[in-house]
């Protein structure tokens, strides 16, 4: 589900460990991938991460230091080869 909203996330060494949406905690147990790109001149950092059996895709822009929740999908199973 494309969702599009602010989120919080906390890092350790610059590496997302958890996330906090509408009140929610999800522990960040795996990142699948992480890749960056440029929207005019602004730099976006973007991961898939995995929190339990719930897939998020969240997005740092680097001008404003922002993050965004873009994707959420829940109840799925993974055997974190994302």
């Amino acid at each position: 589900m494309v969702i599009n909203e602010s989120v919080s996330v906390g890092l350790v060494n610059n590496i997302p460990k958890y996330l906090v949406w509408k009140g929610r905690t999800y522990k960040i147990d795996k990142i699948g991938f992480h890749h960056t790109h440029l929207e005019g001149d602004t730099l976006h950092h973007t991961f898939s991460v995995v929190s339990g059996s719930v897939f998020l895709k969240i997005d740092l822009n680097t001008k404003n230091l922002c993050w965004r929740l873009e994707e959420i999908l829940e109840g799925l199973s993974f055997g974190y080869g994302i």
